[in-house]
Order: structure tokens, then sequence, then C-alpha cells
């Protein structure tokens, strides 16, 4: 499958590496008021793995969009990426392991995968384009504004998240191999 056109899948490329790059940042630059909203973590080279990797996967997707065949790549990258965090949301919030809010990014995620989708289908009319970047920013902004409300929400009850049991890592720490 190829995207049809190329204005408009650089646009989508565009907001989804800027969506990702917002949301690793977060993290590396203020990572209390992230683990307010999205929990503890007890492993904080996980997490700044993750929140690295998703600026670089950000980034890659905003210089692909210039590139002319980019789009293909980008859109690769995003559904790639999109289907990986929704399919770890929905796996580990039912368990307990990870907090509800983040069905929010599991939706987000989902609209990612859609507008993607969209994309790659037979040419659209002329007058639909705009339509397909309009989807794109609003998709973006949806997420962003979605974010900023829940983190301003929660930060502003300032209350002790303290983690369930569910919520911290289970595994055995063996003794290093001498």
């Amino acid at each position: 499958m190829t995207i049809q056109d190329d204005r408009g899948a650089a646009a989508l490329a565009r907001a989804h590496g800027l969506f990702n790059i917002a949301g690793g940042l977060w993290p590396l630059l203020h990572l209390p008021s992230f683990e307010r909203v999205f929990g503890a973590k007890t492993d904080r080279w996980l997490e700044r793995t993750v929140a690295g990797l998703l600026v670089g996967i950000g980034w890659t997707q905003v210089r692909a969009a210039s590139v002319p065949g980019g789009a293909d790549h980008a859109r690769r990258l995003g559904m790639a990426t999109a289907a990986a965090l929704l399919a770890v949301d929905l796996v580990y919030v039912p368990t307990g392991r990870i907090r509800p809010v983040y069905l929010l990014d599991a939706a987000a995620e989902a609209m990612w995968l859609r507008a993607w989708r969209a994309r790659a289908v037979r040419p659209e009319p002329p007058s639909t384009r705009a339509g397909s970047v309009f989807a794109a920013a609003a998709a973006l902004a949806a997420g962003c504004a979605t974010g900023a409300a829940l983190a301003t929400r929660m930060l502003r009850r300032r209350p002790d998240f303290g983690d369930s049991e569910l919520t911290r890592a289970r595994y055995l720490r063996h003794p290093a191999a001498r």
C-alpha cells in the first residue's frame, strides 16, 4: 500500500511525530508531574528509555514528512508505534499493572491508527483531502488537550499517589554473578 496524497500524509506524519515527541519529552523534562498522572514507576531507566524512543520515533516521523517517499516510512513507523502502545495499554490496564488513565492513551493511539489507515486506502476525491489533514490535526489536538486537562486535574488534587501492590514491578533480584 502506498500513500496516495503526499501533502496529507506529510501533515499526518508531522502531527503524529509531534505527538510522540511531546509524549516522550514529558517524563524526560518533568518526571514528578508525569508520575502523578501515570503512577510512580519502579524502573526509572525503563521509563526514560521508552521516553527517549518516543522522541526519536517522533523526530524521525517529522523529518520523513519532508523527504520524497518518506510518508510511507513515517506511516509504517507511526502504525507500529501506535499499535505497540495500544497493545500495552489494553493488556496492562485490566491487570492493574498500569493505571486506568492509560486508557486515554489507548484512545489516542487508536485514533492515530485510524488516521494512518485512512491515508493508505484508494485515492480520495480532492474535496476530502482537507478533511484528512483536519482529522490528523484534530487527533493531535485532542490527544494534547486530553493529556493537559488530565494532568491539570491530577496535579490540583495533590494526593500522595502511593502505588498499590498490583502496580509495583514483580521480579526477583538475582545476586550478581561473580
